[in-house]
């Protein structure tokens, strides 16, 4: 399937969290002169025909409808955003994740097409978290959080040295001087992590942090960026951090943490429970530099 340039993309369906994703991303693709692509994926039997000689032409008119009301809504509220519309059948997950590649972000809510609120396994979010090709926006909190017209608020990264975490800084302080706003890099200990050299670690992180952050200064001089290292655990030090954040950006997957792996990774538990909008970013990203961090002493016990 030749997408083309699908800009901002948001997956739509019919539920609450779904709308406070088209209003999000709608805002984000304004606000960067980019394109907006209403994308809609459906399989049988649809919802509205729960029969099985339905002839196939018949089964796509409930999803055009869904997604020409989104049109028409972008139409009144965003007059000068170009929308696409794209609608499939097949499994949203595996579209979303394809479609990835030609997007500048992809915007989701919380749940919907039949999940189970808080379940990770199998979920739509996170299938499309830990495969997509471009940064993907999960909502948490209201949709006025994080939105460049509305309240785009601090951009907190958790960073924890890994390639993964670098680019998650990059497109945080990327974002961060693009709505002029603060980004603070925030070092917290793994669970497993004890001890003095645990502290050591983070002072090895955090000048990573700031080495990360320099060219975005050096670049951008009036870019204001915070580097906190906590000694608390990374998942209770996020959540605590971003009751203030506009937006929490994390990597796929940080130091310790399986390629794959969803259930209890640190984005998956942000994506499932943070109370701001998250973004997820894919590594590479940016361009990060590779840096070797010195071992720890301890192991993963």
């Amino acid at each position: 399937m030749d997408t083309g340039d699908l800009g901002v993309v948001v997956g739509y369906e019919d539920s609450p969290s779904a709308r406070e994703a088209l209003r999000w991303g709608a805002a984000e693709a304004g606000g960067r002169g980019l394109p907006l692509t209403v994308c809609h994926a459906w399989d049988w039997p649809y919802h509205e025909w729960p029969g099985e000689l339905v002839p196939l032409e018949l089964v796509r008119r409930p999803a055009r409808r869904l997604v020409g009301a989104a049109v028409a809504w972008v139409g009144r509220h965003h007059p000068d955003v170009r929308v696409i519309t794209l609608t499939d059948r097949g499994s949203p997950s595996v579209l979303l994740a394809e479609v990835s590649a030609d997007a500048a972000m992809i915007v989701l809510g919380t749940r919907g097409y039949g999940e189970v609120r808080g379940l990770a396994a199998g979920s739509v979010t996170g299938h499309v978290t830990a495969r997509a090709r471009c940064p993907v926006i999960v909502m948490r909190g209201s949709a006025e959080r994080g939105s460049p017209e509305r309240d785009p608020g601090e951009v907190l990264v958790g960073f924890d040295g890994s390639p993964s975490s670098r680019a998650a800084l990059a497109f945080g302080a990327e974002r961060a001087r693009r709505l002029g706003v603060p980004v603070r890099a925030l070092i917290a200990r793994r669970e497993w992590d004890r001890g003095a050299d645990t502290q050591e670690l983070r002072v090895q992180v955090r000048g990573l942090a700031w080495d990360e952050l320099d060219h975005w200064l050096r670049a951008c001089p009036e870019l204001r960026a915070e580097v906190e290292a906590v000694d608390e655990p990374v998942r209770r030090a996020l959540l605590r951090a971003a009751r203030t954040a506009g937006l929490l950006v994390v990597g796929t997957r940080g130091l310790g943490e399986l390629r794959g792996l969803l259930h209890g990774s640190v984005s998956q538990a942000m994506v499932h429970h943070a109370p701001c909008p998250v973004a997820v970013v894919p590594e590479p990203y940016g361009g990060g530099r590779t840096v070797t961090l010195a071992p720890l002493a301890t192991g993963a016990g």
